[in-house]
């Protein structure tokens, strides 16, 4: 990706350029002359639409691969989304040796804390890299949407829960599908809702299916807008192990659902440290607890709604706008020094 002065372009690597049409009307110019191609191709195609004084801006560890090759050392910016290793499927050590290659006098950004602490602690970056931590900016679609959401009492014994995910082994989606049961055998009546697709798609269906869950769990699949899902829910549920950020978060915050989340990695740094809805990772227990305290407690939602409002208002796209633009005015400092 890259910037100059006025114009945002991207170029796809890989995928089927599912954004293509979201970009466009937001005023980005895409390129994909470089989808489908190989490696190679790749680098060659992006030497030559670069053009002179842009600033590169590279995004998930092909793209820095590529952006090392074809630029060279420190001549592009990275942005981190995951805390997990460089290159997943490889030895820790291969996948050690290409991060620090890659980060070799490279500004980069991480998406949290959580993220900057495992690079740092992976020994992912090397030494002579700059790192930096930049929340998400998030703007507001209910006030855009002129739309509100109004606070439900709870003295009823039928919810709706759910939550938008990649169904991953990450999200692990299987602990949601077992609340489900467990809080049916509780008493409550519970209809969960998954929007998302991914490889585990039938595996979740059938571990649904083996539970006698398939009139209560219900997969809606991939969705552009998530607003009027969300706006439906009476909990969001995100029982993830691991999340760099975990953009939807702030999503539920603005449509004023109230969340229960795996309290690790980057959860808390997006809730807040204090956030009720906060549960132990991987414990059902801790899970249904914290569940059935937020759908019959009226006291409790209230304030895990104040929380989230004040939590939301500070990931500002101002600052998140105002902090790149510092890291892209350092960036081409450093180039027209190195000419």
């Amino acid at each position: 990706r890259d910037w100059s002065s006025d114009v945002c372009s991207s170029d796809l690597l890989k995928g089927n350029a599912e954004l293509d049409t979201a970009f466009k009307s937001s005023g980005v110019e895409v390129s994909l002359a470089c989808l489908g191609k190989n490696p190679i191709q790749q680098i060659s195609i992006l030497k030559s639409l670069v053009v002179k004084d842009v600033v590169i801006h590279s995004h998930l560890p092909r793209s820095e691969v590529i952006c090392r090759i074809a630029f060279g050392v420190g001549g592009f910016i990275i942005t981190r989304h995951n805390a997990e290793n460089f290159f997943p499927k490889a030895p820790s050590s291969i996948s050690r040796i290409l991060s620090i290659w890659t980060t070799k006098k490279s500004l980069l950004i991480a998406i949290s804390d959580s993220v900057l602490n495992f690079l740092v602690g992976n020994r992912e970056l090397n030494k002579s890299c700059e790192p930096s931590t930049v929340y998400y900016g998030y703007e507001s679609r209910s006030q855009a949407m002129q739309k509100t959401v109004e606070y439900r009492p709870t003295a009823r014994t039928n919810f709706k829960i759910g939550t938008v995910s990649r169904l991953v082994e990450q999200k692990n989606l299987s602990l949601l599908i077992e609340l489900t049961d467990e809080l049916i055998r509780e008493g409550l009546n519970v209809e969960t809702f998954i929007v998302g697709d991914g490889p585990l798609e039938r595996k979740l269906k059938l571990h649904s299916r083996d539970l006698n869950l398939l009139d209560n769990v219900h997969f809606l699949g991939r969705k552009e807008d998530v607003a009027s899902f969300l706006s439906s829910l009476d909990l969001f549920i995100l029982t993830s192990r691991y999340e760099g950020f975990g953009l939807v978060l702030l999503e539920a915050m603005d449509f004023k659902i109230p969340i229960v989340a795996s309290n690790i990695s980057a959860i808390p740094e997006v809730l807040g440290v204090s956030h009720p809805g906060l549960f132990m990772p991987e414990s059902l227990d801790s899970l249904v607890r914290k569940v059935k305290e937020l759908l019959l407690s009226d006291k409790i939602r209230e304030l895990v709604l104040d929380i989230q409002k004040s939590r939301l208002a500070s990931f500002s796209v101002d600052r998140y706008l105002m902090q790149h633009l510092e890291i892209y005015q350092k960036y081409i400092t450093r180039r027209l020094i190195n000419k």
